[in-house]
């Protein structure tokens, strides 16, 4: 589920993640929700996973701080930002994206770093707005084929599994929505992976995760990721017709060491599928001319709570690439 990861490692700070920070309309009066601290350029802008809140980021960010300006910000529907107005699909993750960037005048071109789904939007974000972009650092991310060529080593019939999981999936977000009281095992509970210590932000992220509009918007966003009936998503469709080019702007990838397996997949399966998922990141690094593809030891798919210096370390050092080549 994407919900679900195994989380390991020190508590981080989560105060200022307890509260809307600045909410910058930009739709209307439809607002986002950013905060930003330290000083300096390039910008660093982080995206989260789907349902995820900018709380993710809490053991980065403050340290990226210490050398240059760093934002994190709520989707639309999403910690403390307002609902979508449309679908929550890659183009709109997209145009809200390059809305807040105006909105709230980042100075760009910034340094993206997106977790999971939001490596799908960082590779459209570069093909549609290239000069809000000066790098990329992706963790885990999404890739536009990656069902198909996960799922191709498969039988036919582990495949009709892979994709039932999804349909499933999406039926039981929109069901969770409708709950008074959504049984635990099968509802998000929590949009912020907290772990024992962190009795505030638990409390709030169990409550924002049963609102039946961060589910709502949650399921449209797997709704827009996930093939249907055997045929390439949304999402899909719309970053392959973008075409991205990094050129030479940076672009690095780290990798989960440790990946989930499904109960119904054997071994041997579940080391095609990271072999798979490795060489779909061989792929994405290979948009830029400095593009890498790193496997982060002991990392689940939380690379950032897992091992978050692996994290600090590869955005810094893109930083640093490109103070050089200014």
């Amino acid at each position: 589920m994407l919900w679900s990861a195994a989380l390991a490692g020190p508590s981080g700070e989560t105060v200022a993640y307890l509260h809307p920070q600045r909410l910058i309309a930009v739709q209307g009066t439809r607002h986002l929700n950013l905060y930003c601290i330290g000083q300096g350029s390039p910008t660093v802008l982080f995206d989260s996973a789907a349902g995820d809140s900018m709380a993710v980021w809490r053991l980065v960010q403050s340290r990226i701080a210490k050398t240059t300006r760093a934002c994190a910000y709520d989707r639309a529907g999403f910690g403390f930002s307002d609902a979508p107005l449309v679908a929550s699909d890659a183009k709109a993750a997209v145009a809200d994206l390059h809305r807040l960037i105006v909105a709230a005048s980042l100075r760009t071109p910034i340094i993206y770093v997106g977790h999971s789904i939001a490596g799908l939007y960082g590779v459209l974000l570069q093909a549609t707005y290239p000069r809000d972009v000066a790098a990329e650092v992706l963790l885990d991310p999404s890739f536009a084929d990656q069902n198909f060529v996960m799922s191709a080593s498969l039988a036919p019939s582990q495949r009709a599994k892979w994709f039932d999981s999804m349909t499933e999936e999406r039926a039981q977000i929109k069901q969770c929505a409708g709950m008074q009281r959504p049984p635990p095992k099968t509802c998000p509970d929590s949009d912020s992976r907290t772990r024992p210590g962190e009795t505030a932000l638990a409390v709030l992220a169990k409550q924002r995760a049963s609102r039946p509009s961060y589910l709502l918007a949650l399921a449209s966003e797997v709704e827009s990721f996930a093939p249907v009936n055997g045929q390439k998503s949304l999402d899909e469709k719309e970053v392959e017709a973008a075409r991205s080019d990094f050129g030479a702007k940076p672009l690095a990838i780290l990798t989960h060491s440790k990946g989930y397996r499904e109960p119904y997949f054997t071994l041997s399966e579940y080391d095609a599928l990271e072999r798979a998922w490795n060489e779909g990141h061989n792929r994405l690094a290979a948009l830029s001319t400095r593009g890498s593809n790193t496997i982060v030891p002991g990392s689940s798919h939380y690379i950032q709570m897992d091992r978050p210096k692996a994290v600090i370390d590869a955005v810094l050092r893109v930083v640093a690439d490109l103070r050089r080549t200014r």
